[in-house]
């Protein structure tokens, strides 16, 4: 009877050894640790257009609205999203509402057209012109009063504006200024 071939050795598996897999994580942690702060000016600026947009949005939707139904429309700071807050911060979100004459805050639940939540992380904030609680749109589309400024900031730093001129019109302005918002 003749022998069996003889068997050939295994082959021998390659794989990473633990020195290996820990430079490769140290380099990982280094490309980390300098990208990190363009990816935080990369959030700012993304939250800073995405609070410019939801801004400009609505300012423009009341202003519509005013034109459209032949009334007044106000848009106001709101931190519960049914009563206007008579303070300058509008952090926490804000109304569009039908504005009876020398209404202050919406009269009813109904004369609410839009309502707004933000919730920024710490640190954020939006701030409007000193004084400038509600924007007021007349019939005829013009905002009441002087123009409005709402400043986007993150801690004092400037990363964006909101401007209504007295003809209604809305502008976004990309900023990134130090020392640009009041604390």
């Amino acid at each position: 009877m003749p022998l069996p071939p003889p068997r050939a050795a295994p082959p021998r598996l390659h794989g990473w050894t633990l020195i290996e897999t820990m430079v490769t994580l140290l380099v990982l942690a280094l490309l980390c640790a300098v990208a990190l702060p363009d990816v935080r000016a990369l959030l700012d600026r993304q939250r800073a257009a995405s609070a410019r947009h939801l801004l400009s949005t609505d300012l423009a939707f009341a202003r519509l609205s005013a034109l459209q139904r032949h009334e007044e429309v106000s848009v106001c700071a709101s931190a519960d999203g049914r009563h206007c807050t008579d303070v300058d911060s509008w952090g926490h979100g804000w109304i569009v509402y039908v504005a009876g004459p020398r209404a202050t805050t919406p009269a009813a639940a109904g004369d609410i057209l839009r309502q707004q939540r933000w919730q920024p992380p710490a640190g954020w904030r939006i701030v409007s012109s000193a004084g400038r609680g509600r924007l007021r749109y007349l019939r005829d589309g013009r905002a009441y009063g002087t123009n409005l400024s709402l400043r986007i900031c993150r801690d004092d730093r400037l990363l964006g504006r909101v401007v209504v001129n007295n003809s209604g019109r809305v502008r976004s302005e990309v900023h990134d200024a130090p020392g640009g918002c009041p604390r």
